[in-house]
């Protein structure tokens, strides 16, 4: 098992919203890095869509029966301010 990574927009970054409101995913991966290419593979008809999001471990491994998920919308909250969340 792999940990377990949150993909969120940074705050601020409007230029990074998608036609697809696809705002987040929650992924498992190896690193920051594989964790965007994970989000991107289960959108692959939207070219790419979390390049340039921030990502956030949330756990140390996924629990059996773990699914990758694409989140539309605000995943945060504007309010929040905390890891995973740019200036």
């Amino acid at each position: 098992m792999m940990p377990l990574f949150l993909v969120t927009r940074p705050k601020g970054a409007e230029h990074l919203k998608n036609p697809a409101t696809l705002h987040g995913a929650v992924v498992e991966a190896t690193d920051d890095t594989g964790a965007i290419a994970a989000a991107n593979a289960l959108a692959t008809r939207h070219n790419a869509p979390f390049a340039g999001f921030d990502t956030t471990q949330v756990a140390a491994t996924a629990e059996a029966g773990f699914v990758p998920a694409l989140i539309q919308g605000n995943v945060l909250g504007d309010a929040y301010s905390g890891p995973g969340r740019g200036t």
